[in-house]
């Protein structure tokens, strides 16, 4: 665990449940992630004072989608200055693309040594990393190896001045380097490493086959054509949950998807175990036809055997209220947005939200799943 305390003096911007690779035990686990204007913290739990890791948004950059986990839906990389690497799944791929979005900002902004958004030699900045970036035609990425450190979705300094005179971004070498500095100071991209001979210069961008460079965030566009030629080394971990499926007539066997209902909403909620009372993240899925809550470990749906499955026709949705005559008691007082699923035949289920919004959002979807409009 970190001793790292929250700041008076930062600024949350985006906050929630990930699914993060563990970096001994390679499982993946339900993760709270805040990201703040200078560092991103990962908690074992939502409302811990201390985090479990971090990592300092400055030299950092993000990857996303993350090419390395094909076979895993909705992944992104984030990576720090000294190559401490996050892999992250997010529950789909809205989700991870609007935090990968927040975290390349948020990097930037850290890394921007000047303001403005167009290079001394008139190339608008933001255009140019779209054309960089571009699956097609932009700037291809390499794994290379400098110092005997091999370096991933990475590209040389002559890379880019090539890149930058073939495509007509710059007339000669001197432009060119001129728009590699630049991207540096907007903190576009990044020196990732450079030969011992450059060391002494105390210049930001070399034109150079051993100077190493990253995007401090990089959107692979269309995920089928990134991954077209990527390989996956990555094992699913197998499911540690020992939890049991609630077994009741008319509801569609385990791993027949194909069958059951249409997904009408899915999201996290905090869920309390049945036996130790214990609360733990669930990604929580809701289908139509039949109506049937199932919730999973982490958030990977397709093909993932559910922890368990919530029939919810004829059930009972109601507020769960923190006072002595409640007939719901939950220890820690300080919980809210709490409410409760009782099946037709008695089972309790308490569910926590993360707002009052989500917590009226859900309640109404599981009364009625069929009224739930599509986004």
């Amino acid at each position: 665990m970190y001793k790292i305390w929250k700041m008076a003096s930062r600024v949350l911007i985006k906050d929630g449940f990930l699914v993060k690779k563990g970096h001994v035990r390679t499982n993946w686990r339900t993760r709270w992630f805040e990201l703040y204007d200078d560092v991103l913290f990962y908690y074992r739990k939502k409302g811990d004072k201390v985090a479990a890791g971090f990592i300092p948004l400055k030299g950092s950059s993000v990857l996303s989608p993350c090419p390395k986990y094909q076979k895993k839906k909705s992944v992104f990389q984030v990576s720090s200055r000294r190559d401490h690497q996050l892999l992250i799944q997010a529950h789909n791929d809205a989700e991870r693309d609007e935090w990968a979005s927040a975290l390349g900002e948020a990097i930037k902004a850290c890394d921007r040594l000047r303001e403005g958004t167009t290079s001394h030699s008139g190339v608008n900045l933001t255009e140019l990393i779209t054309a960089l970036q571009d699956p097609a035609a932009g700037i291809k990425l390499r794994e290379l190896t400098l110092k005997h450190t091999l370096y991933t979705n990475c590209f040389t300094g002559s890379d880019l001045v090539d890149w930058l005179i073939e495509w007509s971004f710059a007339e000669n070498t001197e432009e060119a380097v001129t728009i590699g500095t630049n991207l540096i100071e907007e903190a576009h991209m990044q020196p990732l490493a450079k030969d011992k001979s450059l060391e002494k210069q105390a210049k930001l961008f070399f034109d150079d086959r051993k100077a190493l460079y990253k995007f401090s965030a990089y959107n692979l566009g269309d995920v089928k054509r990134a991954f077209d030629s990527s390989s996956d080394s990555d094992r699913a971990s197998s499911d540690e949950g020992n939890e049991k499926d609630e077994k009741k007539p008319g509801i569609p066997k385990q791993g027949s998807l194909e069958k059951m209902g249409k997904i009408v909403k899915q999201g996290f909620l905090i869920k309390r175990g049945h036996m130790r009372h214990t609360w733990k993240a669930r990604l929580f899925v809701l289908r139509d036809e039949p109506p049937l809550l199932q919730y999973y470990k982490g958030s990977k749906v397709s093909g993932e055997k559910p922890l368990g499955e919530i029939p919810i026709r004829w059930c009972n949705v109601n507020i769960v209220e923190q006072t002595p005559d409640a007939e719901v008691t939950v220890k820690n007082k300080s919980r809210i947005n709490l409410f409760s699923v009782v099946t037709q035949k008695g089972k309790m289920y308490v569910l926590q939200a993360s707002t009052p919004e989500e917590q009226e959002s859900w309640m109404r979807a599981i009364m009625s799943p069929s009224d739930v409009e599509q986004s």
